[in-house]
């Protein structure tokens, strides 16, 4: 696994929707006036498609040139 997707699956742990009680106490740790509520889903997404999203330079040299001919 590429450092990517290891950033990926830290993202789904530390971002899954249970974690959002966790979340909204870090935020008034800080200060913060925001809720974690819209957050946390958001990115947890965005760790699931860092994970399951190849990456462009993989997706460019799984596939093969369209323009040879077999």
């Amino acid at each position: 696994m590429t450092p990517r997707n290891w950033f990926g699956v830290a993202l789904i742990i530390l971002f899954l929707p249970v974690n959002a009680p966790l979340w909204e106490t870090v935020f008034e740790l800080f200060s913060m006036d925001i809720s974690a509520i819209p957050i946390v889903p958001v990115i947890f997404l965005f760790g699931l498609i860092i994970l399951f999203y190849p990456a462009r330079d993989k997706q460019t040299s799984d596939n093969p040139n369209n323009d040879e001919e077999e």
